[in-house]
């Protein structure tokens, strides 16, 4: 297939920007993307309005980022770059990369359908507005390479709406796309990979149907969950993860018939309970700068999703946790409810007692040490994880994250006879120390600088490659400032509600200061980027804002909550 079938296909099916020359005299009316697609939608993502959303992005401390006059010269850099790869795309397809951001004028919608059975169909729609000059460059590059791949071209018309339809005569093998029909309005592009998908957005294009995506249960519960205080929110997203899979495996019986006894796992594994997954994102909405939602809709958790259990409850970061730590993430986990959901499903299959029997195996080799009665048993769910500047760990090697995880303990005392248990294994990478009282089990190669060490400290045990930081939580510094007390976590905080199954604190500045210097320290023209026009971080990083999130638990599933607040 020849190149420029390529090009011109990726803009089809990626950016939604090839249009038909002549427009149907079908009515626009302008609905929402869920109203004129299938209930039974698989994947659905839409922007209410992309103009609204570049402005209210432009608005952003990102958006002044971009505007800051001392990362303009490298900025130039940027553009001359961008000038280069839009003169070619302007070459190849007919327009320029800026006509072709330009292109939305209001609502674009992607959505994945299974239609017809056992075919996946992707289905793009993009308000175009004023655009049509780009519409029809767009179209005559598509056209001259339709017309060069010898594609048979059909027309048929549907409730008085013309559909155009492009077969591929010789299409390659592993090419997924066979067909390509569309159909456009006087305001919108509509377009899909199979024709019987198509017919059916055209028979719910009006938004009156009684069988579309918005009426879905699932859907409007999610939805309905994720709404913003000023009204619909600029991006909505859904999948419907039981549904995938499901069409997943028919689709895979076509070729492989055994494939089918699959689905019959589904239930005892308790996937089916997953029914929905969505959710919303805006910018600009009250305090926040941005703001996402999302909920996971599992209103009978058991099995596989049994092992995602989070009770809510008072989670704070524990005065050990430093005021300069770049992330911090709480959970209070079910360890006993995913315990019991693991045990429940391998006895269905090995029959009652078989995990029991396997796990008293298992403490009668090595160390000795039974994974649940010397483990699991002393946990009592509480998760605290941390994460600091990236580190580098030799030439070459990717910089390594410095993490510490810790874990509650319902019996301190009790694990660290298990450690000691542990211990004795005779294990040669494994080395123990005495700090501050305490005995650390340290593991892995120093040579590379990727010790990890384990150490019950503070009633957790503690996993960490983070030594400082493991020590200084150790002595109980005082003289620093807790996370807790810090003012850039108190005007995070103040969002959380009184109880959350998690809860997370990031630091943008913490977290991009790493990139920021391996940036900084590369070749000094990288592709024709001078990165040495970088100003100093410190330009940068006062537009870095700190972000929070959390999760609490419902009826029907879990909702998630991310947020950044708006720079003073």
């Amino acid at each position: 297939m020849n190149r420029l079938w390529l090009r011109s296909s990726a803009l089809v099916f990626c950016l939604a920007h090839v249009f038909v020359v002549t427009t149907s005299s079908f009515a626009a009316e302008k609905t929402a993307g869920e109203a004129w697609l299938p209930r039974e939608t698989l994947v659905f993502f839409s922007i209410g309005n992309v103009p609204e959303f570049k402005q209210k992005y432009d608005k952003s401390s990102m958006g002044e980022l971009l505007r800051e006059p001392q990362l303009k010269p490298f900025l130039s850099d940027m553009e001359k770059k961008f000038d280069e790869a839009s003169a070619e795309m302007e070459k190849e397809v007919g327009v320029s990369l800026m006509e072709l951001v330009g292109l939305p004028q209001g609502d674009l919608t992607f959505a994945l359908v299974e239609k017809p059975a056992q075919k996946l169909a992707i289905v793009l729609a993009l308000e175009f507005g004023e655009s049509k000059a780009t519409m029809d460059k767009l179209l005559k590059k598509m056209d001259e390479a339709l017309e060069k791949e010898q594609a048979e071209h059909t027309t048929e018309e549907i409730n008085k709406v013309n559909i155009q339809i492009y077969t591929l005569k010789n299409p390659e093998p592993d090419n997924p796309f066979k067909t390509i029909t569309y159909f456009t309005t006087n305001t919108h592009f509509v377009m899909s990979t199979e024709l019987e998908a198509l017919k059916d957005v055209v028979e719910r294009w009006d938004g009156n149907s009684t069988d579309n995506l918005a009426i879905n249960d699932q859907f409007k519960y999610i939805q309905s969950q994720c709404k913003v205080e000023s009204g619909d929110p600029l991006v909505k997203w859904y999948v419907n993860p039981i549904g995938l899979i499901q069409s997943g495996i028919s689709m895979a019986q076509t070729q492989f018939p055994q494939a089918g006894m699959a689905a019959g796992f589904l239930p005892l594994f308790g996937v089916d309970g997953w029914k929905g997954w969505g959710g919303s994102m805006d910018l600009d909405e009250g305090e926040f700068e941005a703001v996402s939602n999302s909920f996971v809709y599992a209103d009978n958790p058991r099995g596989v999703l049994g092992l995602f259990l989070f009770p809510a409850d008072q989670l704070a970061p524990p005065k050990w946790v430093p005021a300069e730590i770049g992330t911090y993430m709480a959970a209070n986990w079910s360890i006993l409810g995913a315990y019991t959901s693991i045990e429940s499903m391998v006895d269905s299959f090995q029959g009652r007692g078989a995990t029991a029997r396997f796990l008293d195996s298992v403490a009668d080799q090595g160390p000795m040490i039974h994974p649940k009665k010397d483990l699991i048993d002393h946990m009592d769910g509480r998760i605290h994880l941390l994460q600091s500047e990236l580190k580098e760990t030799g030439e070459g090697a990717p910089p390594t994250p410095q993490v510490m995880v810790a874990f509650g303990l319902k019996d301190a005392e009790k694990m660290k006879k298990t450690l000691a248990q542990a211990a004795k294994s005779g294990n040669a990478n494994l080395e123990t120390r005495e700090f501050n009282g305490e005995t650390i089990y340290e593991f892995g190669s120093p040579d590379n600088d990727q010790l990890m060490a384990m150490v019950v400290t503070a009633g957790q045990l503690v996993v960490t490659n983070d030594t400082p930081l493991l020590q200084g939580m150790m002595r109980g510094e005082s003289s620093r400032t807790s996370l807790v007390d810090s003012d850039d976590y108190k005007k995070i905080a103040k969002f959380f509600p009184s109880k959350t199954s998690m809860l997370s604190f990031q630091r943008s500045d913490t977290q991009m200061k790493t990139y920021y210097d391996l940036l900084k320290n590369s070749d000094s023209n990288w592709e024709g980027i001078d990165v040495s026009k970088l100003p100093p971080f410190e330009v940068l990083s006062k537009y870095l804002q700190p972000s929070g999130g959390y999760t609490v638990p419902d009826k029907k599933g879990a909702k998630s909550v991310n947020f950044s607040l708006k720079r003073n």
